[in-house]
């Protein structure tokens, strides 16, 4: 569990002069613990995001919405907010109804979450792929309940700023609605989000930490994205520990 606490993590500049780093994929997760076809999904950005790979970045965002919270178990990581962006990006995909799970990939492909072999293909195309935009975290400070992020880019384009705080290793014991009777794992659920218009200047974020959120198992996301088509454009993650 989180505890007040009050200390200084300074990763300093992280050199972007060039858009050299290695290709990234940034996977967004639409789930929740009242549905029961999200469990698979879940296991299987788990299994993603903890592989090791030699020529690509691969992050994940667990995004848990909220309605299916009437049907009997309420998803306590869930959030209001989560399903708006899901649903921001029904918009994108010209649909008209949102559902779970849903994997979102680079903020360009969309699929149901528990499809691997979906994954293994758009995996393939997006691992050679560099990024087109660069994001620099010049301080990171933790003080009590608070994330302080300072970021900047050596590029001046308009674009959507995401910073968002994701705890591994979550596990919750479902007693109700379609999960009930089962002991659900999670990774990389967001637990605090921002997102923000963003033209390179040196910006200052603030994420609330929560305080049952462990920090040791806990990491930073920064990602950017075009404004018009939300493809994503470069992303960076920090552990917190």
């Amino acid at each position: 569990m989180h505890s007040i606490i009050s200390f200084l993590v300074f990763f300093g500049l992280i050199a972007y002069s060039e858009p050299e780093e290695k290709p990234f994929i940034i996977i967004e997760l639409f789930t929740s613990e009242g549905c029961s076809s999200c469990p698979p999904a879940d296991r299987l950005m788990s299994e993603v995001v903890d592989m090791e790979y030699d020529n690509v970045e691969v992050i994940g965002l667990s995004f848990h919405v909220d309605y299916w919270d009437y049907i009997g178990w309420k998803d306590p990581y869930a959030d209001r907010i989560f399903t708006q962006r899901q649903r921001s990006y029904a918009r994108k995909f010209y649909s008209s109804q949102i559902y779970t799970p849903q994997m979102v990939v680079n903020g360009k492909y969309e699929f149901v979450g528990s499809n691997r072999s979906k994954w293994n293909g758009i995996f393939e195309e997006l691992s050679k792929k560099e990024p087109s935009y660069l994001i620099v975290l010049d301080d990171l400070e933790i003080i009590e309940n608070e994330a302080i992020i300072k970021v900047s880019s050596t590029d001046d384009r308009q674009v959507i700023l995401n910073a968002a705080l994701v705890e591994r290793g979550l596990s919750q014991n479902v007693t109700r609605g379609e999960n009930r009777g089962r002991q659900l794992q999670h990774d990389n659920v967001v637990r605090s989000f921002k997102t923000r218009q963003f033209d390179g200047q040196l910006n200052t974020i603030r994420l609330e930490i929560p305080e049952d959120m462990d920090v040791s198992k806990s990491s930073l996301v920064l990602y950017a994205q075009d404004e018009r088509k939300w493809e994503v454009l470069a992303a960076l993650s920090e552990t917190l520990n």
